[in-house]
């Protein structure tokens, strides 16, 4: 592949000189969580909020689930970059799961204790089973078939953790048995196998097909063709090589495409928006400064818990709050719920869970080594 002229992509190069944390990449997250929010509050529970279906018509609102298609782009990219920092399969899903896991615990149990005084929960009443797969990242369905019992998981927004965790062992795999860039190339040729065997399965009456399909929908390939363009865009961050840019482009306007099963006009459009949007990001400089506002940044540093306590707290809350102020325009309602749960996520991002991350750590360090636990193992 040729490498960029001195006058292409300039804002790359200028990029590549700075230090290894992309900053902007965290305003991309503040408005992944962003996007989800505004679905999960106007678009995605109508029958539960005081304001029904009067704002879901919006595109951001009715297609904002595409911000867990942003967070796939974003995860591609920086879990390349965290596979070359690690030296074996085990300490890469290590670091991974000590990353995750002390804020799903967290939230696991914000969400437990809080259920009761949210009944208007849309997702019902708590299943005490239903933390098992959100503490194991391991979707309901598979322990439903386990244990032979129904599963229920607390937070139907936690399925997008259940597919993270899957592509970072796929990706693990791959990194370490066939390399980086053959990697992408596998991980799209995985999407592609799943879409196709998914496309067979109803063109054909096949039980081969048919139980082929399913087998890569439960590894939730449906999604790799996303994460095999974030893996891309990082190696064309890397490397400034511009045919990576124009591949990573390429794979995600495909992937576009085939976001949701239903495909309308308003969802391609959408995700090609945040396919443009993301690519931009890394050769804007202007893109990059607006990404990186104190506003974005905040959101985005808060995302993670913010994304694990939000849905099910936002909607009973905000309609609690239809009940309390019934004159209140509907816009406005869940603001005050949002803007609660923001502080919740801030508190838990910046004090506890550093803080249960570090009693993880070093439990397993007195449990399996007489070494003492060292500040950067705690760095996910």
């Amino acid at each position: 592949m040729k490498n960029v002229t001195a006058n292409q992509f300039t804002p790359l190069r200028k990029l590549a000189t700075k230090p290894k944390r992309i900053n902007h990449l965290d305003g991309l997250r503040g408005l992944a969580i962003l996007l989800v929010l505004g679905f999960h509050a106007f678009a995605r529970w109508p029958q539960t909020v005081p304001y029904g279906d009067r704002y879901s018509g919006f595109f951001l609102f009715s297609e904002g689930w595409l911000g867990v298609e942003l967070f796939f782009l974003i995860s591609g990219f920086v879990i390349l970059m965290s596979l070359e920092k690690c030296s074996t399969i085990g300490q890469f899903i290590y670091k991974r799961w000590i990353r995750l896991f002390p804020a799903m615990l967290v939230a696991t149990i914000l969400i437990v204790l809080t259920a009761p005084f949210l009944v208007e929960r849309p997702s019902g009443e708590i299943q005490l089973l239903g933390v098992v797969p959100g503490l194991t990242f391991m979707r309901p369905s598979w322990w439903t078939a386990i244990l032979g019992i129904e599963v229920r998981g607390i937070e139907t927004a936690f399925w997008s953790l259940y597919v993270e965790f899957k592509f970072y062992i796929i990706a693990a795999l791959l990194f370490f048995f066939i390399g980086k860039k053959k990697l992408v190339a596998a991980l799209f040729a995985l999407y592609v196998l799943s879409i196709g065997l998914h496309v067979g399965m109803k063109l054909f009456d096949s039980t081969i097909i048919s139980n082929a399909a399913h087998f890569t929908i439960g590894l939730s390939l449906q999604y790799f063709g996303w994460f095999a363009a974030g893996s891309a865009y990082y190696i064309f961050h890397q490397s400034q090589d511009k045919n990576w840019f124009w591949a990573a482009l390429g794979m995600s306007a495909i992937s576009s495409f085939t976001a949701t099963p239903d495909i309308t006009i308003a969802s391609v459009l959408v995700a090609l928006l945040v396919s443009a949007l993301f690519a931009a990001s890394l050769v804007q400089e202007r893109l990059q400064s607006l990404l990186q506002s104190k506003f974005l940044l905040f959101i985005g540093f808060v995302s993670y818990p913010l994304y694990l306590i939000h849905e099910n707290a936002m909607v009973a809350l905000t309609a609690k709050m239809g009940q309390l102020f019934p004159n209140m325009p509907g816009l406005l309602m869940p603001v005050l719920p949002v803007a609660l749960l923001i502080a919740i996520a801030y508190i838990i991002v910046k004090y506890i869970e550093p803080y249960v991350r570090f009693l993880i750590v070093s439990l397993a360090s007195a449990t399996f080594s007489s070494q003492p636990v060292q500040k950067q193992t705690l760095i996910g």
